[in-house]
């Protein structure tokens, strides 16, 4: 009888399991996250090599006018080298780490989870997901707040493809706004922002999508002229200076690049 566990547990049937309980399911960038990792012996002792937390999101590409999502791994984590899990013998492994500072929020259609992997000698290994909730980093919302504030509205926010900034990971996370007051509306389409927080501050590009008047407008819409791709860097000291003068700060900006 022994020998037939063993084959099946080796083709996943009567294999241990694992499952993973993290102690709160909403994070911030640079937040810790914390859990425990419960592995179940199976029918038959097994050799675990090893276990793994996969930090993984997704992120849009467009290729010969289609878009598709590709999954994207933000993180890795080892819990626990090998070990033996006796039949119906259960372990308990409890973990930490941080939150790396450019995962994206889960906002829109993005997508943040975890991924337990449990790498299982002469078998089949266990997995388990688990979504997490990602709210915005303290920083990356002031941004956000100061930007509603000036007159815009969030509408869209999406992970794009993005090699040219070269980032730690192929993407950034774009969010895109609408204008809602006159000071704006009629100037400008949209503005997009995008937000890399940091230990001492966070650095914000706005792409100043200008709404085409005339033939002149126009025609810098046709050439690509009509966006313009700003940097800027705020200092801690900066977003600690209250949402109006962030706000101030921003609406220069937008201001002097929607003419």
């Amino acid at each position: 009888m022994s020998f037939f566990k063993r084959i099946g547990a080796s083709l996943g049937l009567g294999a241990a399991t694992v499952e993973t309980v993290l102690n709160q399911n909403e994070y911030a960038p640079g937040d810790t996250v914390k859990g425990v990792v419960t592995v179940k012996g199976g029918t038959v002792d097994q050799q675990i090599e090893d276990i793994d937390l996969h930090l993984f999101t997704q992120y849009q590409v467009e290729k010969d006018d289609k878009r598709y999502y590709q999954t994207v791994k933000i993180g890795s984590y080892r819990i626990t080298e090998g070990f033996q899990i006796a039949t119906k013998e259960e372990r308990r492994f409890p973990f930490s780490f941080v939150l790396p500072l450019d995962t994206p929020i889960t906002f829109g259609k993005t997508k943040v989870w975890i991924n337990t992997d449990v790498d299982i000698e002469s078998g089949v290994d266990t997995q388990d997901n688990d979504a997490i909730r990602v709210v915005a980093h303290p920083y990356t919302a002031a941004v956000i707040e100061a930007v509603q504030d000036i007159g815009f509205r969030l509408y869209q926010a999406d992970c794009e493809y993005a090699p040219r900034f070269q980032r730690r990971l192929p993407f950034v996370q774009e969010f895109e706004f609408v204008p809602t007051n006159s000071r704006f509306r009629g100037r400008l389409d949209e503005v997009e922002v995008i937000c890399h927080p940091e230990s001492d501050g966070i650095e914000v590009f706005i792409e100043i999508d200008r709404r085409a008047r005339g033939l002149f407008g126009f025609l810098e819409e046709a050439a690509g002229m009509d966006e313009s791709l700003v940097r800027v860097r705020f200092s801690k000291a900066d977003l600690q200076a209250g949402r109006g003068h962030l706000s101030q700060q921003l609406e220069q900006i937008i201001r002097r690049f929607s003419r």
